[in-house]
């Protein structure tokens, strides 16, 4: 009896794995527009690769304060540069990341927002959707 092919998944190759393009993740944000309301832009950031991340995260480690509190890297220094890593449209430098951070019209938790993005699209992991096989 042959085989029913639409039943039947078809199987990652390693050219399918290795040519699968960097994850992009595109999110808006609400930003006064100057007249007492609000306008809507969209951003794009792109993963950086594994290493890539890895070395970022050596980059910024953490200060004596933040050690002895059990922190593994520097979040000041590094949410910034993380966000410059990934930004894709529109593509920002660090120091204008910094700032953004350090800027008195930015709460905490928007810029929380950005890092959050940042931290989601390099971290996120292929959808891989669970069946009754595993």
């Amino acid at each position: 009896m042959p085989e029913d092919t639409k039943s039947t998944p078809q199987l990652a190759t390693f050219e399918d794995l290795v040519s699968k393009p960097r994850r992009i993740s595109t999110f808006s944000i609400a930003l006064p527009d100057g007249n007492g309301g609000t306008v809507t832009r969209t951003l794009r950031f792109r993963s950086i690769p594994s290493p890539e991340y890895d070395r970022l995260v050596a980059k910024h480690p953490p200060t004596p304060a933040q050690k002895s509190d059990g922190a593994v890297l520097n979040i000041d220094t590094f949410a910034p540069a993380l966000i410059s890593a990934v930004s894709f449209e529109p593509e920002l430098s660090y120091d204008q990341v910094e700032q953004l951070y350090n800027s008195p019209e930015w709460s905490g938790g928007e810029f929380s927002s950005l890092y959050l993005q940042a931290q989601r699209v390099c971290n996120a992991g292929i959808d891989v959707p669970f069946n009754g096989n595993g």
